[in-house]
């Protein structure tokens, strides 16, 4: 089982307050507080959930004391829940500290009918988690669920209809429509180079027009 000594390394790796932990497994400040300074019993599946929330975060353990970050890893989601299953991987991951999740190619109708209740139950979850997304569609595509500034366009000859990434986390996603598949890589340095090719998709994307950005995808 972990100990308090991992706990509080675990959260120093993840820059984590002990609320941050606490949101992560389900559980009260207090509860973490008391077992990180040894003043309480804490029951079996309080630490369990203390484990997993960690690892959800890419934290193992060594040992009695060691703590290390996972190495890169890869997995694979496959089926007509896949893209769901990605959803529960980028608010688990990003749940605890907020930010940005950053999308290329998306194709926003094909996820929304689809997965029309799980995806507006994912984006609910996300906006009260101070979650944002920053999202790059086909130029001429108007179907938006997210407010407007969420949105540019990529060329048409730029846009690669049948797979789309998500860069959030340390993480990389890649989403390849036909196979009803999703690869999820867990690297810092595969993070670090999607977003910087995000980043100039971007700054030379095509801001949609004002009439575009007022459709209503319902």
């Amino acid at each position: 089982m972990i100990t308090k000594e991992q706990c509080r390394a675990g959260r120093g790796l993840l820059g984590w307050t002990q609320q941050d932990l606490a949101d992560a497994a389900g559980m009260s400040k207090t509860a973490i507080n008391n077992f990180e300074r040894g003043t309480n019993d804490v029951r079996a599946e309080s630490l369990e959930s203390i484990r997993l929330a960690f690892e959800r975060s890419d934290i193992e353990f060594v040992g009695d004391y060691g703590v290390q970050r996972r190495r890169d890893t890869v997995k694979v989601l496959k089926g007509a829940d896949a893209l769901p299953l990605l959803w529960d991987d980028i608010f688990e991951t990003m749940k605890a500290a907020g930010g940005e999740v950053l999308i290329t190619n998306l194709d926003e109708r094909r996820s929304h009918e689809s997965h029309p209740d799980k995806l507006l139950a994912h984006l609910s979850r996300m906006k009260a988690h101070n979650i944002t997304e920053r999202l790059l569609a086909c130029e001429g595509d108007a179907y938006f669920v997210q407010p407007a500034e969420y949105y540019r366009w990529l060329p048409r000859d730029v846009f690669r209809a049948g797979m789309s990434s998500f860069i959030y986390g340390d993480k990389v996603a890649l989403q390849l429509w036909q196979e009803a598949m999703i690869i999820v890589v867990n690297s810092r340095s595969a993070h670090e180079a999607e977003k910087q090719r995000f980043e100039y998709l971007w700054t030379n994307a095509i801001i949609p027009p004002y009439e575009s950005s007022q459709k209503d995808a319902g």
